[in-house]
């Protein structure tokens, strides 16, 4: 687990000062806006993103919070680095280094939640979104975001070319898988799964996502 952990936290370190500015960097923005979106961010009590990579999510959500601090925890050193690197002088805006299977938070601190794009990444997701679940306020959703398999045969591709080749992939999961994941976590999904399906979207050749919405 520790060893997935430092392959995981290398592969970004290494990714953190393209990840921003990089071919693909509106396609990020443009859907983790669609997934902050899901949330009330303004009418709740603050915000986090599990696996942040350099803070944009944590920077807009900052901007509507009326209540609370917009924080962001990554695994990698070096994004989190760069995140406060882009993050001009706010009060309610906090980075820290962190494994989403261990939340630097106590419980109940959180109204909203995002986990985008990372959760193909943990080797025991049920474990991240259990300790997603520990720090959610009663009232509050966590929005999760990443690329299903069976949403597009290309995703299937990348997936199993990823699992030989990127020693941080874990796997893309089917809508079923994540549904069954939501369920050992706890959690209880609201509403449907949302799936996106389309091509040379964003500067991005193939796009295969789930949107789900969860709360306690």
């Amino acid at each position: 687990m520790k060893h997935h952990s430092q392959q995981a936290a290398s592969r970004f370190d290494d990714w953190a000062d393209s990840y921003s500015e990089g071919r693909i960097s509106s396609w990020f923005r443009f859907y983790q806006s669609m997934a902050m979106s899901q949330l009330k961010i303004a009418e709740g009590c603050g915000f986090l993103d599990v696996g942040c990579g350099t803070g944009w999510a944590v920077r807009q959500a900052a901007k509507q919070l009326q209540v609370g601090k917009a924080c962001g925890i990554d695994i990698s050193a070096k994004m989190i680095e760069n995140a406060v690197a882009e993050t001009s002088e706010a009060h309610n805006i906090e980075f820290q280094i962190g494994d989403a299977e261990a939340i630097p938070y106590p419980d109940e601190s959180f109204s909203s939640i995002i986990c985008t794009f990372s959760i193909h990444h943990y080797q025991n997701p049920v474990s991240a979104l259990s300790e997603m679940k520990r720090v959610l306020k009663p009232d509050g959703s966590i929005v999760i975001l990443d690329s299903a398999r069976d949403v597009s045969f290309a995703i299937w591709l990348q997936d199993r070319g990823r699992r030989y080749f990127e020693k941080s992939h874990v796997k893309y999961y089917t809508t079923k898988e994540m549904t069954d994941l939501i369920a050992k976590a706890q959690l209880q999904l609201i509403g449907d799964i949302t799936t996106i399906n389309k091509f040379m979207d964003h500067n991005k050749v193939f796009t295969g996502l789930m949107l789900l919405s969860c709360t306690k």
